[in-house]
């Protein structure tokens, strides 16, 4: 689910500090717009086959990229890059704090390319780079809610306001748990398809607390408590208890939450007087856990597993 939009200008992404962006070349050139949710290493465009050289990646080179280039003869290396910069590339990553001589920054200046060197190795960099255009690029959603990490899962609790989500989030940072978000949460999709929330910037590190107000999360718990982003693995909804209503007694309900058209395990826990919701969800992603690893539940215990 990528959307179409006009792209991410190159200084948005020097800002990540993840990148560890250490120089920058041709600093002038960083407004230039990337426009593809991916980044690309050259390969052979290097070598004068650009078939499949996209203008709106942004392009990585490592140690192969760098190795070739020197070993050609200064003739042979200025009609290379003079090929590769002409197809007006938003900019070029370097990893690995490789040095890079005036040839090619005054040909990428001339095809107004900024360079930019980074400390990490060329693996980890276009990960890290693919990853953050995937956050941009991607179709978003924003859901009501608390997101946690809990157990290493990233548990979405959701339920009608008053209920005591951010109480009940509170508590389990309070056990050593992770804050994601809390009240409104962004998910996108990010490379493998999977659906990631984060925090919305204003409000990222805050927590309403009926009674205490809006508390700093990272300001009592530490830095540590809170995190940027994570997977949704499972859905915690939590409802008030009705007589009317017959709720799941043996682990045998099978109930799903859609997020970008993907069903997301879920869980109701019915809320009453008396009930300690932070530990039902604790126990809750504990079973969960359980059930992934293929233990059996009380009705496969007793009866066996059907066939399929």
């Amino acid at each position: 689910m990528i959307r179409i939009n006009k792209g991410i200008e190159i200084n948005k992404i020097v800002d990540q500090n993840d990148l560890k962006i250490v120089k920058i070349y041709n600093k002038k050139w960083v407004t230039n717009k990337i426009k593809h949710p991916r980044a690309q290493k050259p390969g052979l465009a290097i070598a004068g086959y650009l078939k499949y050289l996209s203008r709106g990646r942004i392009q990585i080179f490592g140690k192969t990229e760098i190795g070739y280039l020197n070993q050609l003869d200064p003739e042979k290396k200025e009609m290379q890059l003079k090929k590769f910069f002409s197809i007006k590339l938003p900019a070029i990553v370097i990893s690995e704090k490789q040095p890079v001589d005036e040839l090619i920054i005054s040909i990428a200046m001339k095809y107004k390319t900024p360079i930019l060197i980074s400390n990490l190795n060329s693996s980890l960099l276009t990960s890290r780079i693919s990853s953050l255009l995937y956050r941009h690029f991607s179709k978003k959603i924003k859901i009501n809610g608390v997101l946690m990490d809990i157990l290493g899962l990233g548990i979405l609790i959701k339920g009608d306001s008053g209920i005591g989500k951010s109480e009940t989030a509170l508590e389990l940072v309070n056990k050593g748990y992770n804050l994601v978000a809390d009240d409104l949460i962004e998910f996108y999709l990010n490379s493998n398809d999977e659906p990631v929330g984060m925090s919305i910037e204003k409000i990222k590190g805050w927590i309403e607390v009926r009674g205490l107000g809006i508390i700093n999360v990272i300001d009592i718990f530490g830095a540590g408590a809170v995190l940027e982003e994570k997977r949704l693995d499972m859905v915690v909804n939590l409802e008030r208890w009705s007589n009317k209503k017959k709720y799941d007694r043996l682990g045998e309900g099978d109930l799903y939450f859609q997020v970008f058209g993907k069903d997301i395990p879920m869980f109701d826990i019915p809320v009453a007087p008396g009930r300690d919701l932070s530990t039902l969800i604790e126990v809750a992603v504990k079973y969960f856990i359980s059930r992934k690893n293929g233990n059996k539940s009380f009705i496969e215990h007793i009866y066996g597993k059907e066939e399929k």
